[in-house]
């Protein structure tokens, strides 16, 4: 027995020894959740950046996927480059974070995971260049991809110093657009690199205020400081009007020629999945502490996309006021592409399909890049843009250009792989009010065309109210009738629709008669009334139905048929407040020498107590409408079927007015 035990004990020990000697099952990520992997490669004093990440889906008929890349290297400055050299000028440990872009992949985006890189002697060659201002301004805006539902994305926000003096200043970064219902941007992280500090909006409007009394000295240098302070104060309010989020930073101490840069970490949210391919705009402003300086803003146009694509089609303000518009109302349009060949491409060719609802003649250019003439006036070879418009489309051409590929040999400015053209053009006429689209097909060279997303034009729904009066009347045989006051509603539809739609109404009616006359007799007898004898032809009773009521359209479904004609068929249910009943009996008199010819009646009427909230009624009913039934005043008759009561069948004559 004690032998037996001692076995027992010996085998669950090696048992327990061996699971925790056996190694432990690594965890196994979905594909789109492997983070990037960062690898350093080269000695010491010269290192090298390559990227471990996951092998790309294939979107089906898309041009071929690949990878793009932006660097933050953790010393403030960045790259865009697929395999960076390090420029380190200090020792240290310096955090570096990779966001690859996957193009034309049906996946997410690698997950960003930082390293750290420890430098233990300054690297050699470390020389950099931004390569990032491409205007003449202190501050700019790019960022590394454009925003996808649910998907981060980096704003890099650069400022630079080019005036002969140090100095400082406030940014502010303005973002969600008061014009969209929804937020769509969230900051997850800002970083920086050279001591800005965090501030706040209103601490830059009180430095941006005019003291009350300015002193001598100050007066004498002139207005040009109130100047830029009044002008910097206006644009504070103008984005604050625009924007509902801002986040505001203060840097000191910027040397002449220096360039600083901040990496804003930028959240999509998921609720801008409704905004896929509508343009978005942040925007930056830099306001100096110098008073004697100007401000100075960059704003950035971006597209929410469904998946990443170079090559789009973007249409600024997509939702259109259809109530403000006219036929001068202006759509302008911007085709964004790239060459991501070998090569270079010396000639690309923009095909646009245009809506009908459109005026191809009215097509008028904005602005190209590549810059370059308009082909009549460019002399041979040199480089030009050609427009070729039809009936129903528009072609851009570049002609002699030279665009990079953005797998060519040498070429690390990932922006000259790219170029733009943005046009504007006018509405026909007032179009109806459905939604629009339109895609373009860009060719490089001689290569296959890559096709773009679709751009949809779509018109806000707005509320239009209108005002009803109308009548009541019933064609009843049986002598019903049904009468009262003119009865007033109220109700609320889509604005201008050319779709089906439902439309709600609330009616009052007020002293609403409903009559029945019946005679019940006619038996001859003989009567005295005031010692005067009467000959009683016949006897009646009529009934008369006195009501307030409330009346209610909850489902109306309605179709403008053209500018000047509608239907519908909807239910009415109408709610009696108060019910009056009211019995009126009558005697009709006749002479006894002349009993064919009425001398008299005699009435008496009985009340019955009055009743509140006595029934609910239902009424389907079917509806016709002649006039300006979009907007402005119509006529209609409905016919409606009562499903109780004493007067199953009536008609309503209205007049409306749309607003």
């Amino acid at each position: 027995m004690y032998k037996a035990t001692t076995v027992a004990v010996l085998l669950l020990t090696l048992h327990f020894i061996c699971r925790a000697q056996a190694p432990r099952p690594q965890p196994v990520f979905p594909p789109d959740t492997v983070p990037a992997e960062i690898i350093v490669s080269g000695g010491e004093d010269s290192l090298q950046l390559s990227a471990g990440l996951r092998p790309l889906r294939q979107i089906a008929g898309a041009p071929a996927a690949f990878y793009t890349y932006f660097w933050e290297l953790g010393d403030g400055t960045f790259s865009f480059s697929k395999n960076p050299q390090l420029h380190y000028k200090d020792t240290g440990t310096y955090r570096v974070r990779l966001y690859a872009t996957n193009n034309y992949d049906d996946g997410k985006a690698p997950p960003t995971k930082p390293r750290p890189i420890k430098v233990k002697k300054p690297v050699r060659n470390s020389a950099w260049a931004s390569h990032f201002f491409r205007g003449a301004g202190n501050i700019e805006m790019k960022i590394n991809r454009n925003p996808r539902p649910g998907e981060n994305f980096m704003l890099l926000m650069g400022y630079r110093n080019v005036t002969g003096d140090v100095s400082s200043g406030s940014l502010l970064l303005f973002y969600n657009e008061k014009q969209f219902a929804r937020e769509g941007f969230k900051l997850e992280e800002k970083r920086s690199y050279h001591q800005e500090d965090s501030s706040s909006l209103q601490a830059v409007l009180t430095a941006l205020q005019q003291p009350d009394n300015l002193s001598a000295p100050l007066l004498a240098r002139g207005p040009a400081p109130m100047a830029a302070s009044d002008a910097a104060r206006t644009m504070v309010q103008s984005l604050q009007a625009a924007y509902s989020t801002h986040t505001v930073l203060h840097y000191s101490n910027a040397s002449p020629g220096a360039e600083q840069f901040l990496f804003l970490e930028m959240h999509t949210l998921p609720e801008m999945i409704q905004d896929t391919n509508a343009t978005v705009t942040i925007t930056a402003m830099l306001v100096p502490d110098n008073p004697q300086l100007p401000p100075e803003t960059w704003q950035l146009e971006m597209a929410v996309v469904a998946s990443h694509d170079p090559n789009r089609l973007q249409l600024k303000k997509h939702r259109i006021n259809y109530r403000l518009m006219g036929r001068k109302k202006e759509l302008t349009y911007k085709v964004q592409f790239q060459n991501t060949g070998k090569g270079p491409a010396r000639r690309v060719a923009i095909g646009i399909a245009v809506p009908r609802q459109l005026n191809t003649a009215s097509i008028t250019l904005k602005e190209i890049s590549p810059a370059c003439v308009h082909c009549d006036s460019a002399y041979q070879q040199q480089s030009c843009i050609d427009t070729i418009q039809t009936k129903d489309s528009v072609y851009f051409v570049f002609r002699n250009i030279y665009l990079p590929g953005l797998q060519q040999e040498g070429v690390t400015d990932e922006d000259s792989t790219r170029g733009f053209v943005r046009y504007s053009v006018l509405f026909k006429k007032k179009p109806k009010k459905i939604p629009f689209s339109s895609s373009a097909a860009i060719i490089f060279d001689r290569n296959e065309p890559v096709y773009t997303n679709r751009a949809v034009a779509r018109f806000i729904k707005g509320i239009s109210p209108a005002i009803i009066a109308g009548y009541n009347f019933s064609p009843n045989r049986n002598d019903y009738t049904l009468r009262g006051p003119v009865q007033f509603g109220v109700a609320l539809a889509p604005f201008s629709p050319d779709r089906p739609f439902f439309q709600a109404e609330a009616y009052a009616g007020i002293l609403e008669k409903e009559t029945s006359g019946i005679t019940t007799s006619r038996d001859k007898r003989d009567t005295v009334i005031g010692r005067q004898p009467y000959l009683i032809a016949g006897r009646g009773s009529q009934t008369t139905i006195t009501r307030n009521s409330l009346q209610l359209v909850p489902l109306h479904f309605r179709y403008n048929i053209n500018r000047w004609m509608a239907a519908g068929v909807g239910v009415l249910a109408q709610v009696n407040i108060t019910t009056q009943t009211t019995v009126t009996h009558t005697a009709y008199l006749s002479n006894p020498q002349q009993p064919a010819t009425i001398v008299q009646t005699v009435s008496s009427a009985q009340e019955a107590p009055a009743q509140w909230f006595g029934s609910l009624q239902a009424a389907p009913f079917a509806d016709l409408q002649a006039g300006r039934v979009k907007t402005g005043p119509a006529i209609g008759i409905r016919y409606l079927r009562q499903l109780s009561g004493e007067t199953p069948n009536r008609f309503f004559v209205y007049a409306t007015y749309k607003l």
